[in-house]
């Protein structure tokens, strides 16, 4: 099944070696929503799946490249690390401290050596209350957690920027034929042109426009070529190489799928990974709550020793504690901040989702604009021009109608088969935002 089929049809694949390397690679302590994200990267790659029998690089081999060897995927598992490491240090309890202390010593007069001194060794340490190391332990993991929603994010992202491109290649591959088609008939109608001026039926401005246009075309074919090449070369750019000039790709499909409506991509929009960041945000934020809410019981620092006294030779107990006042207060401050910060973040999400909508709306209708444009090339322009062609043609042979008017038929025909395909690849395009949007299957019928 080619891409533009998989575009066509609900692909979910139970068992994927993307699900497990990302997991594997991802911290162990993420949370649920992690795995549900990892099961959505897991279906885009899949949605796009591509198992062309001719051509040597399907869109498939493509994103496998791509998600192996793009530096921003690359980059998710040195994090991932790094964060496990600060989950590590956040379980840890405060650091204890060793002290020793000597007085009277070395001195002058009765303090002269180490007769009289007084040597003190003692342990310090804190007594943390309020529940601060839990918040440490929560914030920890809800950072693994938001890590691996960021990493869903970023490679639907890159999926598509990745399909985005294989369909820029295939396009102008579309193109190629339909610009050295017209060529072809350029050239025949410069022909047509130079042998009616030779005969002396029609002047040689005719046989000159015509030769003019023949150029133009040519330059058209040789601008298609750079273009295609160019496009091969932005693709091999997602996985890292430079030197590529050339990629054989699966042709375009003529058919297009019926749209499904509206409602049923704005219902799956709450799937989307832009979205699941703010809720990722929003369980750190609460975590930071809690964290400056424990601060509002203050913690005891500690210290337990031992006391020499060299000119008795004797041992005594020593101790003691210390409590910040006033915590509370600078505490509940903290806490207020956040709490702040936290009910911005609410508000952005709801305008961020309005955002999503516009933006999913937008592709939408952009979509069933292309199907209509489609539809009515197909089925209305492209019949008629195809037969005006023909009529044309003989009706120039027969000097019934100019090379003007010849010509500007012509040019309406390679036109209006261009604008098709255009409007075909416009489809395709808002198929791959309005997947990378939802983060689900576009499921449509044949």
């Amino acid at each position: 099944m080619a891409f533009y089929d998989i575009l066509d049809h609900h692909m979910v694949f139970e068992n994927s070696t993307l699900q497990s390397g990302f997991l594997a690679q991802l911290a162990h302590r993420s949370l649920a929503r992690v795995e549900a994200s990892a099961r959505a990267v897991v279906f885009v790659s899949a949605v796009f799946l591509s198992v062309a029998n001719a051509a040597p690089l399907t869109l498939d081999a493509a994103l496998k490249r791509v998600i192996d060897t793009h530096p921003t995927l690359r980059a998710f598992p040195l994090r991932g690390a790094a964060l496990e490491t600060e989950a590590q240090v956040a379980e840890l309890s405060p650091e204890k401290t060793l002290t020793f202390t000597i007085e009277n010593a070395l001195g002058s007069g009765p303090v002269r050596g180490l007769d009289i001194a007084e040597s003190t060794l003692t342990l310090a340490g804190v007594l943390e209350r309020g529940g601060k190391r839990e918040a440490r332990r929560a914030i920890a993991a809800a950072r693994l957690d938001d890590l691996g929603i960021a990493r869903t994010a970023a490679q639907f992202d890159v999926l598509a920027e990745t399909a985005r491109r294989y369909l820029e290649l295939v396009g102008w591959h579309s193109r190629l034929p339909l610009i050295e088609a017209d060529l072809a008939q350029r050239e025949r109608m410069a022909e047509a042109a130079r042998t009616r001026f030779r005969i002396g039926a029609a002047p040689e401005a005719s046989a000159l426009r015509a030769e003019a246009e023949v150029a133009a075309a040519k330059a058209a074919v040789a601008a298609g070529r750079v273009a295609a090449e160019v496009a091969a070369r932005r693709l091999a750019l997602m996985w890292g190489e430079e030197q590529t000039t050339a990629l054989d790709v699966t042709p375009l499909p003529i058919s297009l799928p019926e749209l499904p409506e509206f409602s049923k991509f704005k219902n799956s929009l709450p799937a989307s990974p832009d979205l699941a960041r703010f809720a990722s945000e929003a369980r750190i934020q609460d975590a930071r709550i809690r964290l400056a809410t424990a601060g509002r019981v203050a913690n005891v620092d500690w210290q337990l020793g031992l006391r020499h006294f060299a000119d008795t030779d004797d041992l005594a107990l020593v101790g003691g504690f210390s409590m910040p006042l006033g915590v509370s207060r600078r505490a509940e401050l903290e806490a207020s901040i956040t709490r702040a910060e936290r009910s911005a973040l609410d508000l952005e999400r709801q305008s961020f989702e309005l955002q999503l909508q516009a933006a999913l709306l937008d592709a939408w209708a952009q979509a069933g604009a292309a199907t209509e444009r489609v539809r009515a090339i197909d089925t209305v322009m492209l019949p008629r021009l195809h037969k005006a062609v023909e009529n044309a043609e003989r009706a120039y042979a027969g000097g019934a109608l100019s090379y003007a008017e010849w010509s500007e038929i012509q040019g309406a025909l390679s036109g209006a088969q261009l604008a098709a395909l255009e409007a075909r690849l416009e489809w395709r395009r808002a198929m791959i935002e309005i997947q990378r949007l939802t983060a689900e299957p576009v499921v449509v019928s044949q």
